[in-house]
């Protein structure tokens, strides 16, 4: 069975190969019309036969018409760099020539041109490839008046039919109808009899395209073969069989394959059983394991039509209601304690306690201690800030007020190690935004960010507009965190120190402006945090 499969690929890996190499037949057909062309025109043409007949030799008469021919012919053999040379021969003897310069005339070559009474004849002379052609006497009937005879690249020709010599160890050959090789992949070949060519006549017999198996130097090849009409040329291809052996291999690999799919195909239907019934009733079972712990974070598939699909559908309905009721419950608390707080504001003195500060501020002055003098009247703007007479709105321009004020307190403690850089838009500083949103975040960064780190660091804090709304973003180059774990604690309402600040900030924004304004945390451990905050733009 083996080795019906390797004769098998070996046919139809030979045929794929032949396919390919016939792609080339349209690039001879186009070098064979345009040197049938050329060369028509060239003999036909009016001045090169009166040139042909005249007496070339008067020099005035000669540039005269060398000029003329060599203008036309230019513009005729337009950017067609396959003609590598165009000669007029007359009595054996080279009288025009343009491009590359070769004054040597084979008689023989000559000869059978005329014999061949105007159609062309193809030579190798050396390693260049020739077309002959008779130019008659269009005023005189049967008289010859010479041979025009163009050099065709070699190097032009092979760039025909390169593109297929994909396979390791394969050559390509263009041979005459008498097996003299016009054109190859080996270059020292050109010019010489192709060996094989006498058992390839017996094989191919009168076919005009095929293969067939050769032993070449020792070595089973497959060699292809096409003929180009009216040449009677062919463009041979020798593959050694062992190129093709990686497809037999491919193929045999596909072979044991489909035999193992074959044998794995129960076990798949049992996979199939298990993705469509058991593995959902599974991740249904995880997804009310997690409900039951608190995780509203439910994932299951609902595109399924059946009874599973239903089921899931129905579990997550009920899973998001139960949600809203909490999150309702949940405003509700948030509310209460926002009351609570205004009512403990409501409770405090505001003028018992700046008049308070205000003497500890003069005695202070008066035994010369300005620094806590000064400590102490940014502590009454902090607190004048913080009861602002039970109002949560402020300006954008009071909270950055309130926000130097306590990172001068700041500064007594830390001195230099801890710097603030504020840059804000100057047309956003009416605009309004809920009270304390800034400090706990510089804060949180001075605590969690920078309080560990021996050199201390920078706090930015950039206020700007985007998308019509307002932005804060606050970062810091400190010793960061797990970004995951704060964002899961925010998000499952883990009240710790860690994430407080920043959920209760979460919490009023998203109740005063709905949820699609917020906080959004990014932090990464040794290189520091950002925090954004969004709200809507509000004079």
């Amino acid at each position: 069975m083996n080795n019906q499969v390797a004769s098998l690929t070996l046919n139809k890996s030979s045929d794929i190969a032949l396919q390919t190499l016939k792609q080339t037949r349209q690039n001879f057909d186009s070098l064979l019309a345009d040197t049938n062309d050329l060369s028509l025109r060239i003999l036909s043409n009016a001045q090169i036969q009166k040139f042909v007949k005249e007496d070339y030799n008067k020099a005035l008469d000669y540039d005269r018409y060398y000029k003329d021919i060599f203008s036309w012919l230019n513009d005729l053999k337009g950017s067609k760099t396959v003609f590598d040379t165009i000669s007029i021969i007359h009595d054996h003897k080279v009288i025009f020539q343009m491009g590359t310069l070769d004054s040597s005339v084979n008689s023989e070559h000559v000869k059978r041109a005329l014999e061949l009474k105007g159609k062309i004849y193809w030579a190798v002379e050396g390693d260049k490839l020739y077309s002959y052609r008779r130019i008659m006497d269009f005023n005189k009937y049967g008289n010859d008046l010479g041979v025009v005879k163009i050099n065709i690249s070699e190097e032009a020709v092979y760039h025909f039919y390169k593109g297929v010599n994909s396979y390791d160890g394969s050559n390509l050959y263009l041979v005459d109808s008498g097996g003299k090789v016009l054109s190859a992949s080996l270059k020292n070949k050109i010019g010489q009899q192709y060996e094989p060519f006498d058992d390839m006549k017996i094989k191919i017999s009168n076919r005009s395209e095929g293969f067939f198996s050769e032993n070449i130097g020792n070595k089973n090849n497959i060699v292809l073969f096409y003929r180009i009409a009216p040449t009677n040329w062919f463009l041979v291809q020798t593959i050694p069989e062992s190129s093709f052996t990686p497809l037999k291999t491919t193929i045999n690999t596909v072979l044991l394959i489909a035999i193992a799919l074959c044998i794995l195909f129960g076990f798949l239907f049992s996979l199939i059983q298990h993705s469509y019934l058991i593995k959902p009733l599974g991740k249904l079972r995880t997804e009310m394991a997690k409900l039951r712990m608190g995780n509203f974070n439910i994932h299951l598939n609902t595109e399924s039509k059946d009874e599973i699909g239903e089921i899931n559908q129905g579990f997550i309905r009920m899973t998001q209601q139960l949600k809203e009721t909490i999150d309702d419950v949940y405003i509700s608390k948030i509310k209460q304690r926002e009351a609570e707080l205004t009512a403990l504001q409501a409770q405090i003195n505001p003028h018992f306690l700046y008049n308070t500060l205000d003497s500890i501020h003069w005695l202070a002055m008066k035994h010369r201690n300005y620094d806590v003098s000064e400590q102490i009247e940014a502590l009454s703007e902090i607190f004048k800030h913080v009861l602002n007479k039970g109002q949560p709105i402020v300006t954008i321009s009071e909270e950055l007020e309130f926000l130097e004020n306590y990172m001068f307190i700041q500064k007594a403690k830390y001195g230099q190690r801890i710097r603030l850089m504020i840059s804000a838009d100057p047309t956003l500083m009416d605009y309004k935004t809920p009270k304390l949103i800034l400090q706990p975040l510089v804060e949180n960064a001075i605590l969690h960010g920078l309080e560990e780190k021996l050199e201390g660091g920078t706090i930015d804090v950039r206020i700007d507009i985007i998308d019509r709304n307002v932005r804060f973003v606050v970062s810091d180059d400190g010793i960061g965190t797990d970004q995951n774990r704060i964002n899961r604690m925010m998000r499952d309402g883990d009240e710790i120190q860690d994430v407080f600040a920043l959920k209760n900030i979460d919490d009023r924004i998203k109740l005063n402006y709905g949820r699609e304004y917020g906080l959004q945390f990014r932090s990464q451990e040794r290189e520091g945090t950002v925090v954004e905050v969004l709200i809507p733009m509000i004079i």
